[in-house]
């Protein structure tokens, strides 16, 4: 039981009224002392039939309700349901007790549940990295009949546990902008060049853009207006998602590691690829390969490419870019879409990377994928106004300046490069897949 205010403000008010009868009506302490003992008798008689007149705990009924597969850096839904079993309206706060790790748009709500009623409440939580967690209990406090004072009570609710996956949450919003044709409002461009695969599709009326060996002479000769050749874009091409998981992936940038980042990424790759009958396959390694997943096709193959970004964490060991590349080399004879997500430095320090990278551009499209820290650019375009930001300024920009050498260097040797902050990532990839394949480049 916790007083209320309501109760607070009675007894502080018979408090007052004591000192008042004393100064002002000069009342003898006796006198004073009778009506405090009555004033607080009532008080006591109205709390205990406040206490006869409160339902029971078990007039409420509490549930919680949210999918057991949370998203990596998205706000999660997560919904407690109150149940009012009683025949009077209820003022209720709940209190649930989130994994304490997370970030909670609020876990203390309050409502008013109308007799026979159902409310439903809702808050947000976002999870700090993947893993398996559990909930805490729920906790309820209800107001008295008169606003006395306030019931509380808890409930262990079961089947409290939770993973946290990647960011699936991009995925369903993908999903529903696609099936809406919305793609343009989340940052996914149509394809510019359409049908330069190899699969022939339809004879069509001949377009401006056309390229020449394209035209259908027979057709047009046929018609009696030119013709030109559709081809569908190719499908049922590999694409190999390969994550470097080493000691320069496990630092944080905006909230999450840069590893993380890049599963989120690899995942929404993942999935639109499926999508388009291409077959992704995974690779993660660090000081040696820790997994592989061999390149497949539909839906099966989407819960086995989650399964497994959903395990893989960063160590804290230098990555060994050798090993990686010949790995990929004995296991990718046919030439595959090879997207890297690795962590570009400059020409020097990344010279392994670039080289081995380069390597695997002989036989493969390859792809490096990597991280621009956004407060980097914006501390290189300061105006400094000291000395010591001139010297911060001046690193910045010897940091940016020295990164896009490497990223000349990977570009000289045919690799394709997206560098871009981590809130573009996504979409940035994305784009340069969907344009990889209008080009026909794989």
């Amino acid at each position: 039981m916790i007083f209320s205010p309501r109760l607070i403000v009675l007894v502080a008010g018979g408090a007052v009224i004591s000192l008042f009868l004393v100064l002002a009506a000069s009342l003898s302490t006796g006198q004073v002392l009778a009506f405090l003992l009555c004033y607080n008798g009532l008080l006591v008689l109205g709390v205990l039939a406040d206490r006869h007149l409160t339902s029971k705990p078990e007039a409420l009924r509490l549930e919680r309700f949210y999918e057991h597969h949370l998203s990596l850096g998205a706000e999660n839904p997560i919904m407690l349901k109150v149940e009012n079993r009683s025949r009077i309206a209820q003022t209720v706060i709940i209190k649930d007790e989130p994994p304490f790790s997370f970030k909670a748009s609020s876990v203390s709500l309050q409502a008013i549940v109308p007799a026979g009623s159902v409310v439903k409440l809702r808050y947000t939580l976002e999870p700090p990295s993947r893993g398996d967690y559990c909930f805490g209990r729920l906790n309820c406090r209800y107001l008295s009949r008169l606003g006395l004072f306030w019931r509380q009570f808890a409930v262990e609710v079961t089947n409290n546990h939770i993973r946290v996956y990647p960011n699936i949450r991009e995925i369903r919003k993908y999903e529903l902008f696609a099936r809406r044709g919305h793609l343009l409002e989340v940052g996914i461009k149509p394809s510019r060049v359409v049908g330069l695969g190899t699969d022939f599709d339809s004879i069509r009326d001949y377009q401006v853009d056309d390229e020449f060996r394209r035209i259908n002479w027979g057709a047009t000769a046929r018609r009696g207006r030119m013709a030109s050749n559709r081809y569908e874009v190719d499908k049922s091409q590999n694409i190999l998602l390969v994550l470097d998981a080493g000691r320069m992936m496990s630092g944080e940038v905006a909230g999450l590691t840069k590893l993380d980042h890049a599963i989120n990424a690899a995942l929404l790759l993942g999935y639109v690829g499926v999508n388009r009958d291409d077959k992704v396959g995974l690779v993660a390694f660090a000081g040696q390969v820790k997994f592989y997943l061999p390149p497949g096709r539909g839906r099966p193959q989407l819960q086995k490419l989650l399964s497994g970004l959903c395990n893989i964490q960063p160590e804290v060991v230098e990555s060994d870019y050798q090993a990686a590349s010949r790995y990929i080399a004995f296991k990718q004879r046919k030439r595959s879409l090879i997207c890297v997500f690795t962590d570009l430095i400059d020409g020097e320090a990344s010279r392994e990377l670039i080289t081995y990278i380069a390597a695997l551009a002989k036989n493969h499209l390859v792809m490096c994928i990597s991280l621009l820290e956004t407060s980097l650019v914006e501390q290189a375009g300061r105006v400094p106004s000291n000395s010591q930001e001139v010297y911060e300024i001046g690193v910045a920009r010897t940091v940016l300046c020295s990164r896009a050498k490497a990223v000349a260097l990977l570009k000289n040797r045919g690799v394709v490069v997206v560098s871009t902050s981590p809130a573009q990532l996504s979409i940035t990839l994305i784009n340069k897949y969907l344009e990889i394949k209008s080009r026909a480049r794989l």
